[in-house]
C-alpha cells in the first residue's frame, strides 16, 4: 500500500526533474557544507546501524530508521538520497502519513483507487515476469555457432563495393489547374540535371564499363558523390545493417564479385554499383547481435505459448462498445 501510493507521488513529483542514473557526482546545495560521496565501483565503509545521521522533529534517525523507512523504496529512487536527503525522507514522512490516512479512511477499498491499486500490482508483476523470462533465456556458445552458420548468407555477409551516383534535381511541383507555373525548384548540392538527363548518362556509364572501361575512373570523374569518387567510387565494406537505403543493399547483396548493377533509381538520383569481394563478419565481432536475436526469438516463443492459452473471441461487440465502466 505504502509504495502503490509513493511511487507516483516522486515519480511525477519534486523527484522528476532529477536525474535517476548521474553520470557525475550531485552538485553542491548552496548554503549546505558538501559532503563527500562514494566514487561509483567504490564500496561504502560499513556504518553502524544506530549511528545517528539525521533528527525528526529534534528526535535522532538512526542508520537502521533510515534504511527501514528506504526499505520498499525501488533502487532507482534511492539513489536520488544524495542528492538532497533532507527533502527525499520529509516527502517519505509525508507520503507515508498520507496513505496511512487514506487507508484509516477506507480510500484503498474506493474506486477508482481500489482497482488503480490492483491494476498497479497486476502492472508490476507481470512485468517483473517479463524481465525474469527474458534474463533466463540461456545460450550456450555451440547455439551461438549453429546460428551463425545458419544465417550466414542471409545476415553475415559483408560487400566490398564501389558506386556511382548521377543525381538529378527535383522536379517543379505541379500547378493547380489556370494557376500560373511554379518556379524550378533550387538545385540540391548543385545538381540542375533532369532525372531524364540523369538516366541517360548513367545508361551510358554503365555501357562503357561493360564495355572494359575502368569503374574506378569513371567514379572519380563522373560520380556526384565527391566523397566516394575522391575514392574511385569505393564504398567501404558494407553489412546488413550498413545506414544505405534498402533498395540498394537489396541489389547488392544479391550481386557476385566482379559484378556491376542496373541504374538504381533513388529519389535524389542514379547508382551503379560494382561488387568487389564478398565475405563474412567474423563470429565473435557478431556474437553481441547472435545473443540478442536468439534471446529475443525465445522470448517470442514463451510469450506466444502463454497468449495461444486465451484465445479470445467477441461474440456482442455492442456490449462492449456501450457498456459503462464501474
Amino acid at each position: 500500500m505504502k509504495i502503490a501510493l509513493l511511487l507516483p507521488l516522486i515519480a511525477v513529483g519534486a523527484f522528476a526533474q532529477i536525474p535517476a542514473t548521474p553520470q557525475a557526482p550531485p552538485a553542491p546545495i548552496p548554503g549546505r557544507p558538501e559532503v563527500a560521496h562514494p566514487q561509483p565501483g567504490m564500496p561504502a565503509a560499513p556504518v553502524s546501524p544506530d549511528k545517528e545521521v539525521a533528527k525528526l522533529n529534534g528526535q535522532p534517525m538512526t542508520v537502521a530508521d533510515v534504511e527501514k523507512l528506504f526499505a520498499d523504496l525501488p533502487p532507482k529512487y534511492q539513489i536520488m538520497v544524495a542528492r538532497d536527503p533532507e527533502k527525499l525522507l520529509q516527502q517519505l514522512l509525508v507520503f507515508e502519513e498520507l496513505a496511512k490516512q487514506a487507508v484509516d479512511q477506507g480510500l484503498d477499498k474506493e474506486q477508482p483507487y481500489r482497482s488503480e491499486l490492483v491494476y498497479a500490482r497486476l502492472m508490476t508483476l507481470a512485468q517483473a515476469e517479463v524481465e525474469r523470462a527474458r534474463n533466463g533465456v540461456k545460450l550456450t556458445p555451440e547455439r551461438e555457432q549453429q546460428y551463425y552458420e545458419e544465417h550466414k548468407d542471409d545476415m553475415f555477409r559483408m560487400i566490398k563495393a564501389s558506386a556511382i551516383f548521377i543525381g538529378f534535381a527535383p522536379p517543379p511541383p505541379a500547378a493547380a489547374p489556370g494557376a500560373p507555373p511554379r518556379p524550378v525548384a533550387s538545385p540540391v548540392g548543385g545538381i540542375t540535371r533532369s532525372e531524364a538527363d540523369a538516366k541517360t548518362k548513367i545508361d551510358d556509364l554503365r555501357k562503357q564499363i561493360t564495355a572494359g572501361a575502368d569503374f574506378g575512373k569513371l567514379a572519380k570523374e563522373n560520380s556526384d558523390d565527391k566523397v566516394s569518387a575522391a575514392k574511385n567510387g569505393d564504398y567501404g565494406e558494407i553489412i546488413r545493417t550498413s545506414p544505405y537505403p534498402e533498395a540498394i543493399k537489396k541489389v547488392i547483396f544479391a550481386m557476385k564479385p566482379g559484378e556491376v548493377s542496373e541504374p538504381i533509381r533513388q529519389p535524389s538520383g542514379f547508382y551503379l554499383i560494382k561488387v568487389a569481394d564478398s565475405s563474412y563478419q567474423a563470429l565473435d565481432s557478431v556474437r553481441p547481435q547472435i545473443r540478442d536475436m536468439m534471446v529475443g526469438q525465445e522470448f517470442e516463443k514463451h510469450m506466444k505459448a502463454i497468449q495461444d492459452k486465451f484465445a479470445v473471441t467477441i461474440e456482442d461487440k455492442t456490449y462492449f462498445q456501450t457498456r459503462t465502466p464501474k
